[in-house]
């Protein structure tokens, strides 16, 4: 995966966010870096939702054992998270 490619994949990641989770909080202080469950982005329903969007738009499953605050710490753990999935996914 080449940089651009992460670029992207943050960029669609951060729109989503931004726009389909409304969470009250603004979505200009939504960043690649912003802490979601501290903003209060995430919360068990948006969760859900999100990683129903992952599946669905990058076809990851997301296991138990990734479902963790460190990797959905921010937009960048979480692009983080579905490149190494994908990854994971092509080598096997």
């Amino acid at each position: 995966m080449t940089d651009l490619d992460r670029a992207v994949l943050l960029d669609q990641l951060l729109r989503y966010v931004r726009e389909e989770l409304e969470a009250g909080v603004p979505s200009d202080l939504i960043t690649p870096d912003s802490p979601l469950l501290e903003m209060g982005v995430l919360d068990s329903v948006r969760t859900a939702r999100l990683l129903a969007h992952i599946r669905t738009a990058y076809d990851v499953r997301v296991p138990p054992v990734h479902m963790t605050g460190e990797h959905f710490r921010t937009p960048e753990t979480i692009t983080d998270l579905i490149l190494l999935l994908r990854s994971q996914a092509a080598a096997l």
